[in-house]
C-alpha cells in the first residue's frame, strides 16, 4: 500500500525526539510511503527574500507536538505494525525531491568546526534551480545539488527521556551522512515497538563535515518502503547503497567513533561475508575508507565504506 505524508503542524515534531510523541501515521511493514519535510526558524522564514511555504508559517504559529526551541522539524513520527523493540527497521530510500525555491545556511557564534572565530549570526540564503539541481549563492556560485535526508530515526529509547535533535545517536538521527541517498538501505535500531520512523532536514548538498554547522537547508519530499526485520539486530545504524558497505558511529570523540565504526564493520564481515575476524579486521586497511560524516553536532560522525565487488557472493541482509 502506498501514502502519502505531508509536513504540517499537526503531522511534525520540532526540535526533540521522545518515544512519548503519538504516531501521526500507522502503516504495514512493506508499505511505500512519500513524505514531505520542510525547513527554518521563524528568524529564517521572516528575512527570507523568496516566497516561504504556508505549511511553514502555520508550524511556526501554532502550538504543536514536542515543540522545542530550535533544532529539526521533522515529520512523523509513523507506526509501522509489528516492529518490535530489539529489531531493525529497514527504511528503502526510493526517492529524494528538492522541494522548495530557495534555501538557507547559517553560522552563529559557537558553533561549526570553528566555534571561536565568528562572533555573529550570518544567514546565507540561496536561490534554487529544482530542474538542473542547482543552487545559486549570492557571491555568484552555482552549487550542483545532491540531495538527502539529515535526519532519519527511529524513536529513542524510553529510557533516554526527550532528547534534542541535533546530536545524532544509536536510533539514528541527525546523522547528515550524504550516502543515504535514492538506492540506498539504511538499517535502524528499534527502541519500541512500532519503530515511529521519522525524517527530516533536507539537505540540497553537504559535504563530509558540514563545517559550519549547517548544509543547503531547504524543504524536501521523499519516498520510502519501510519493512520490519526480525531476523535482524543491531546496535548502530548501518547502510548499504549499490558499490558500498557502510557502517556509521556518534560520539563526541571522534577516535571512538573510528573504533565503533572499525569494530562493527568486522562484526558485520564475519557475520555475513564469511570472514575471520583477523581477515576482516586487515581487509579493512586494504579497501576500507574512513569519512568523517560530520563535526559540529555534539556527537561527531564517521562512517566507514567498504566497497562490495571484493566479495565473491551477493550479501543478502
Amino acid at each position: 500500500m502506498k501514502h502519502y505524508l505531508e509536513a504540517k503542524y499537526d503531522t511534525v515534531h520540532w526540535g526533540i525526539l521522545s518515544s512519548d510523541i503519538e504516531p501521526v501515521l500507522t502503516i504495514k511493514s512493506g508499505d511505500h510511503i512519500e513524505i514531505t519535510t520542510v525547513s527554518g526558524p521563524p528568524e529564517v522564514a521572516v528575512n527570507c527574500p523568496y516566497k516561504v511555504r504556508e505549511s511553514l508559517l502555520e508550524i511556526h504559529k501554532k502550538t504543536f507536538r514536542g515543540t522545542l526551541q530550535g533544532g529539526h522539524i521533522c515529520t512523523g513520527p509513523i507506526e509501522v505494525n509489528g516492529s518490535k523493540k530489539g529489531e531493525v527497521l529497514q527504511v528503502e530510500i526510493s526517492s529524494v525531491h528538492l522541494d522548495s525555491d530557495w534555501a538557507y545556511t547559517g553560522i552563529a557564534p559557537l558553533k561549526g568546526a570553528l566555534p571561536d572565530d565568528f562572533k555573529n549570526k550570518h544567514v546565507t540564503y540561496l536561490e534554487i534551480d529544482k530542474k538542473n539541481k542547482i543552487a545559486k549563492t549570492p557571491w555568484g556560485m552555482n552549487i550542483d545539488l545532491d540531495p538527502f535526508f539529515g535526519v532519519i530515526t527511529t524513536a529513542p529509547p524510553v529510557e533516554w527521556g526527550k532528547l534534542p535533535t541535533v546530536p545524532p545517536r544509536k536510533n539514528g538521527g541527525n546523522m547528515d551522512n550524504k550516502e543515504l541517498k535514492p538506492g540506498s538501505t539504511l538499517y535502524l535500531p528499534v527502541f519500541n515497538d512500532g519503530a515511529l520512523f521519522s525524517v527530516g532536514d533536507g539537505h540540497g548538498t553537504q559535504g563530509d563535515g558540514e563545517i559550519c554547522t549547517a548544509a543547503v537547508e531547504m524543504d524536501m519530499r521523499g519516498e520510502f518502503i519501510l519493512k520490519n526485520r526480525s531476523d535482524m539486530s543491531l546496535e548502530w545504524p548501518f547502510a548499504e547503497t549499490q558499490d558500498f558497505l557502510i557502517t556509521m558511529a556518534f560520539d563526541p570523540d571522534l577516535d571512538e567513533c573510528v573504533k565503533i565504526v572499525t569494530r562493527e564493520m568486522i562484526k558485520f564481515l564475519n557475520l555475513y561475508g564469511d570472514l575471520s575476524r583477523e581477515d576482516a579486521y586487515t581487509l579493512l586497511s586494504y579497501v576500507g575508507d574512513l569519512r568523517i560524516t560530520q563535526v559540529v553536532n555534539g556527537n561527531k560522525g564517521v562512517h566507514l565504506m567498504l566497497p562490495k565487488k571484493y566479495f565473491n557472493k551477493t550479501f543478502k541482509i
